[in-house]
């Protein structure tokens, strides 16, 4: 079977990703590139994931290399931390980065917004972690970057058997 990419439920993630970096960290954004994701393997060092039940069931996550993680948390923060940001820290962060796009998705996809739950954000780090998701899912893996060069990726991953927008 041809997995699917819905774009109805995926273009509100690319504009909330690129409205979030844009107005929560000052920077701007553009998708680089766009792909069926054919393993487990997530894109950074650090992984932020949260679940979507109802018309939809499956995931969202953004995943980050470490050093650019910490430079977009201080960005959120908008101030200077001496001596660095705590590890805790950078993880609520990339927590709250995806509770930002998954918020912004929800409002953009009005009434059908209203069938969807999110859950609380998980945090995944570490060099090559992964993510595994079920047999019957499709995970459309975006990767994008910013005016300075940096890259990450956010992952939609929609379980075929759960997929039913109004």
């Amino acid at each position: 079977m041809e997995p699917k990419i819905h774009s109805e439920f995926i273009l509100p993630f690319i504009e909330s990703t690129h409205s979030t970096f844009e107005l929560m960290m000052n920077r701007k954004v553009r998708r680089k590139d766009v792909y069926i994701k054919k393993n487990f393997v997530m894109f950074g060092d650090i992984s932020g994931v949260v679940g979507v039940s109802g018309n939809v069931c499956g995931t969202s996550s953004i995943s980050l290399p470490a050093d650019f993680a910490v430079e977009v948390i201080g960005d959120l923060m908008a101030e200077e931390i001496e001596g660095g940001i705590a590890d805790t820290v950078v993880q609520d962060g990339v927590g709250e980065i995806i509770n930002m796009i998954a918020g912004g998705a929800k409002t953009a996809l009005g009434s059908t917004a209203d069938k969807l739950e999110y859950t609380l954000p998980t945090i995944v780090s570490g060099r090559g972690h992964e993510l595994y998701y079920r047999g019957d899912a499709t995970v459309v893996s975006m990767i994008f970057e910013t005016e300075r060069g940096e890259e990450f990726a956010l992952d939609i991953c929609i379980q075929e058997s759960g997929y039913h927008l109004d």
